[in-house]
């Protein structure tokens, strides 16, 4: 397993990205080994969520409540 150094990275990025494409490239950068590999975008993040996936039914009591306290002065007192 050849181990790259972030110098080789910075000179050779195109080389090392196209290498990776065929199997896991290591590059050592302060003592910490970093692996580059080709990922699918699939396997990433899902990409269709249902409707309402990200509603949170607390956001809108939370609105309320900031809206209600925005109208308080925001001084401290010392």
């Amino acid at each position: 397993m050849p181990v790259l150094m972030t110098s080789d990275l910075k000179r050779h990025t195109g080389k090392i990205l196209d290498a990776a494409r065929k199997k896991p490239q290591f590059v050592v950068r302060n003592g910490s080994l970093f692996v580059i590999t080709l990922t699918e975008p699939e396997s990433v993040a899902p990409r269709n969520h249902p409707p309402g996936y990200f509603n949170d039914p607390a956001d809108d009591a939370r609105i309320k409540v900031e809206n209600a306290f925005s109208s308080l002065p925001q001084a401290i007192d010392r």
